[in-house]
């Protein structure tokens, strides 16, 4: 079961993905020196505090349209209910160092895309079914120059080093349910066969 809380979880899994990585590499916790300093925000506003070194920030949510239509499913102990299908997501982060130094910033970057594309298949575990996990494939966005520039533009601010990413498959569970019947018994009846008649 997946709740609405899942695009949170999926960004602090992230978060928390990008800072086991860059622990206990001095070259780099000089730059980033705690999980706070990897922070959600976009990245005009997280340059606004000095400890903000990175900016992991969901800058767009699309429907996956191949997963879209799927068969609804029987409820478990409620034979005669379906759920409706989960709503099924695919999640875009901009990834931007803010470290203060170009050095830092390219650094900090480079590690960071070798660690996503290191844990390019992350396991989200269920908050509301211990046991129960979800896929999550991350993977590097192919956005041009004029693509990023235009969210930079959205942002009121100047292009900065950054780089995109998408993660599918998040799903929402549905909380939509509808009464169904079961077919539980069948009976059949044969009409007798009239007899031919002679030629």
């Amino acid at each position: 079961m997946s709740s609405y809380k899942i695009i949170l979880e999926v960004s602090k899994l992230l978060q928390t993905t990008l800072w086991s990585g860059l622990t206990g590499d001095n070259a780099l916790t000089q730059y980033v020196p705690n999980q706070d300093a990897i922070v959600l925000l976009n990245p005009a506003d997280a340059a606004k505090q000095a400890n903000h070194k990175v900016s992991l920030w969901l800058y767009q949510v699309q429907q996956n349209e191949f997963l879209r239509n799927q068969v609804p499913l029987r409820v478990p102990q409620h034979d005669d209910q379906i759920q409706f299908q989960p709503l099924v997501l695919n999640l875009y982060y901009l990834l931007t160092p803010s470290t203060e130094s170009v050095e830092g910033d390219q650094m900090v970057l480079g590690r960071s895309m070798q660690i996503l594309n290191d844990n390019a298949i992350l396991l989200l575990q269920s908050q509301e079914d211990p046991g129960v996990s979800q896929e999550l494939r991350v993977s590097m966005c192919q956005r041009d120059l004029r693509e990023l520039a235009e969210v930079w533009e959205a942002l009121q601010q100047p292009y900065r080093l950054s780089v995109c990413y998408e993660i599918r498959v998040s799903q929402i569970d549905s909380t939509r349910r509808q009464r169904t019947g079961r077919i539980r018994d069948r009976a059949s009846t044969f009409e007798g066969v009239p007899q031919a008649v002679g030629v």
